[in-house]
């Protein structure tokens, strides 16, 4: 009797009559019988196996593959989970301003107005309700905090993008003069700029060309055809948006910046989705599609909308995904990333700098103001403007540097957990969202089990039968 151990964290997935063992930390596959699978599980609880002429094959490729090891052997010191960020320091029990070298963020989102010229029937901060719009001077400042860390820690880029609970682009004087200012103090230290928004693509033709003309990168809200986008994404008078956009995309299709759709996946919209997705793919010059279901929150929770299926929505990427594939276009979801591994979700956990209209730092675009369920856990910090800085709670960051997949019970045993690293932390605190997340998990580990079927039918990856 010989005894090994597992020398690694491994899942075994049924696949037809056959099992698929996945080691994601080493980003290896076997597909294995019944008595394979026996013999590794009879390992993994640590018994004792027999190896003769019927399971050394099988346990000398474990060997070489790594995910088994001698009991007495030295442990691989390579197969550890992807690093968490550390807790934050100092004074946990008051608002404080954070030592520079605990928070030094290069890059910034400056959530510009809640003011909105949509009235999207699903809106997740209820945009336009309660136009609100963010402080020029306190902008600046972000800025020019962003581009002091990146000099003193010897980086070479700053990024600043514009997001938030409205549409940036109503706020166009004040996004121009940020951009400028950041212009400005990057040539001052040769700094690289990359510039950014997200928009509803409802504007003029002169800010059009100005986005086409200045932003390193665009993300475009559509939802459908005209009949489905005109009904979930309403001008604020009730009028079509669909022409608008379309005038949006056309145009900055034609220019060098990288372009990317979103489309929020209701049970209506889904129908149209992949109509939707060869239409943008024949029509326009795109880098990403972004699918992702509806979240009930904010304007759909009154509206009475709901998401769709996770097997309506797993389908019907498919074959968004398998159409613009061979186009050069990635059809994306927020909750599948079998290539790389992680445990945090998103920025929110090293926390990104995000500047709400109201001064406030939040750590998620979804978490755009003081009146969220959520701003207690997201908000850490406001502007001071006596000091003209940002002022950190440390409590708050360190709670956020928690939000990983390493402090998520649930995805113990989960075989995705590295790739959708937990998922999205505000949705998973949303108040009586436990469903929801429940059929985003469905949907995270049946598209990352596609991603990883893909690898194995690759030759070139590491993996094996037996």
């Amino acid at each position: 009797m010989t005894r090994y151990r597992l020398a690694t964290e491994v899942f075994s997935l049924p696949r037809g009559g056959e099992h698929l063992v996945y080691a994601p930390l080493l980003q290896t596959s076997v597909v294995v019988n019944g008595a394979a699978l026996n013999l590794l599980a009879n390992i993994a609880a640590e018994r004792a196996v027999t190896r003769d002429a019927r399971t050394r094959d099988v346990l000398d490729l474990l060997l070489e593959l790594q995910l088994i090891g001698k009991a007495n052997g030295r442990r691989r010191t390579g197969d550890a989970p992807p690093a968490s960020p550390s807790p934050a320091g100092g004074d946990e029990g008051a608002a404080a301003e954070l030592e520079p070298a605990a928070l030094r963020p290069t890059a910034v989102t400056l959530f510009l107005t809640s003011a909105c010229n949509l009235r999207c029937i699903y809106c997740y901060a209820s945009g336009g309700e309660q136009p609100r719009y963010l402080d020029e001077g306190v902008a600046r400042d972000a800025i020019d905090f962003i581009v002091d860390n990146a000099v003193a820690d010897g980086q070479t880029k700053a990024t600043v993008t514009f997001h938030g609970g409205g549409e940036p682009t109503l706020a166009g004087t004040v996004m121009k003069r940020c951009v400028e200012h950041a212009r400005r103090r990057c040539a001052e230290h040769d700094l690289e700029l990359s510039t950014g928004t997200a928009t509803n693509g409802v504007m003029s033709d002169a800010m059009r060309d100005y986005l086409a003309e200045n932003m390193t990168s665009v993300m475009v809200s559509i939802d459908g055809p005209a009949a489905v986008q005109d009904l979930l994404r309403p001008q604020a008078d009730g009028g079509p948006s669909s022409a608008a956009v379309e005038r949006t995309l056309a145009r900055l299709s034609a220019s060098d910046c990288t372009l990317g759709t979103r489309l929020t996946c209701t049970t209506r919209g889904l129908e149209h989705a992949e109509e939707t997705v060869r239409h943008l793919v024949d029509a326009y010059r795109l880098n990403t599609i972004h699918l992702e279901p509806l979240f009930a929150c904010g304007r759909s929770v009154g509206n009475g909308l709901q998401p769709p299926s996770a097997e309506h929505f797993v389908d019907v990427f498919r074959a968004c995904r398998e159409y613009a594939g061979p186009h050069g276009v990635e059809v994306a979801y927020s909750g599948a990333h079998q290539a790389s591994l992680a445990c945090s979700f998103c920025q929110v956990s090293r926390p990104s700098f995000n500047i709400t209209t109201e001064g406030d730092v939040t750590a998620c675009y979804e978490i755009t103001g003081r009146d969220d369920p959520r701003a207690e856990t997201f908000i850490y910090g406001s502007h001071d403007p006596e000091q003209r800085s940002f002022v950190f709670h440390q409590k708050r960051i360190a709670a956020l540097r928690r939000l990983t997949v390493n402090d998520a019970p649930r995805c113990a045993r989960c075989f995705a957990k590295y790739h959708c690293a937990g998922d999205c932390p505000s949705k998973r605190l949303y108040p009586g969202a436990d469903d929801a997340v429940v059929a985003r998990c469905a949907i995270n580990r049946r598209l990352t089990l596609d991603q990883l079927e893909e690898v194995i039918r690759c030759p070139t990856t590491s993996a094996a039968a037996i």
